[in-house]
């Protein structure tokens, strides 16, 4: 599945497909508040955060149900101090093997513009031709094996932005991840999500990656996209801004999928246009990626694992009530952060058990464990 494409041109965004109102107010919860002096909002009897500084207002606590203060006073429950602290630990896939001394999203996502240049693109859009080896690192599921590669190619400092012909090959999910692994890195709770962007072409919602990283000074998740730097952005006619992405410009699978199950979404605008494929199919696959992801388990794109159908096929009812309770923990990640890591470590047809199928490549390969 040749994913993450966009075109050369850029139109404005389709309708919402499940819109999503930003946390009026954030509650951190759990009986651990080792975070507290980090990412501690509470709420007040309004529903309106009453101020960040945990010296001044204590984080309210949630037992999962019954909340101090009465339910009614955190029904904007949006994280937990358990996944911040998780996200915030690099995965199997975002350790790196030194600390670059990187922080600040502004930074580390001119970082990671500095180093990848977009494959499908690289000759239209950057004027140059890559090698075998730069092109081939689409494939490589390790943040720190890519920074290797990246550094065989041009040993200059990571704060040094390489010319575009001396970067390494991408696509959306290199730079989401390669975000999400200097992130953490720095302590900060990051995720990449799997989904749609309603950014590419008019009408559609095209299969794309983005990363989520915890913004302290605003109490949420933000959606930052690091491939629309400066030569994408210029190609494009309407952009909004890709250290906030919206949740209409980009639709995470979950969403997707439950307004296709509510029959407010044809299935037949996602997917990728430049090897006209779309479909149902195609928004299962991505949910599976998306619940693999929030669990730190960050796969390319293709590769194929698992539960899921091919194009053409019909899904049985089982399959589908399958995939709507994924979407409903995935839509939902923090506050069902348990009930998401339980059914991700305990469903074989959802978990990656180290062989998947590199559908680019056309070979089963074998993925070390952690």
């Amino acid at each position: 599945r040749d994913r993450g494409r966009g075109p050369s041109r850029v139109a404005e965004p389709p309708a919402a497909v499940e819109p999503v109102a930003r946390p009026r107010s954030v509650l951190v919860c759990g009986d651990d508040l080792r975070l507290r002096e980090r990412v501690a909002i509470s709420c007040g009897p309004t529903g309106v955060a009453n101020g960040y500084s945990p010296a001044s207002v204590p984080a309210r606590r949630h037992d999962g149900a019954t909340c101090a203060g009465g339910r009614s006073a955190c029904e904007d429950l949006v994280v937990s101090v358990s996944a911040l602290e998780f996200y915030a630990v690099p995965g199997r896939f975002t350790k790196l093997d030194r600390d670059e001394g990187l922080s600040g999203i502004t930074t580390i996502v001119e970082v990671v513009q500095g180093l990848l240049v977009y494959d499908l693109v690289a000759k239209p859009f950057y004027g140059i031709e890559l090698t075998a080896a730069q092109a081939d690192t689409i494939h490589l599921r390790d943040s720190a094996a890519l920074l290797e590669a990246a550094r065989r190619v041009d040993a200059r400092p990571l704060r040094e932005p390489r010319p575009p012909a001396n970067r390494v090959g991408a696509r959306c999910h290199v730079y989401s991840r390669m975000t999400v692994a200097l992130l953490r890195a720095a302590g900060v709770p990051a995720r990449a999500r799997c989904g749609f962007a309603g950014y590419f072409l008019p009408g559609r919602l095209e299969d794309h990656w983005v990363a989520e990283y915890w913004d302290d000074d605003v109490g949420r998740w933000k959606k930052v996209d690091a491939q629309l730097d400066a030569t994408w952005r210029s190609r494009m006619d309407t952009v909004g801004d890709p250290f906030d992405v919206t949740e209409t410009e980009f639709v995470t699978a979950g969403h997707a999928w439950r307004a296709w199950r509510r029959g407010d979404l044809d299935a037949s605008r996602c997917g990728l246009t430049s090897i006209d494929e779309h479909g149902p199919h195609w928004i299962a696959g991505n949910l599976r990626l998306d619940l693999a992801s929030l669990n730190k388990v960050e796969m390319l794109p293709w590769d194929v694992w698992g539960a899921g159908w091919k194009p053409g096929d019909l899904p049985t009812d089982e399959l589908l009530a399958s995939f709507d309770s994924v979407a409903e923990l995935t839509v939902e990640p923090d506050a069902r952060f348990d009930e998401l890591r339980h059914r991700y470590e305990t469903d074989d047809s959802l978990r990656m058990d180290g062989t998947v199928l590199n559908v680019l490549r056309g070979e089963h390969e074998t993925i070390e464990p952690d």
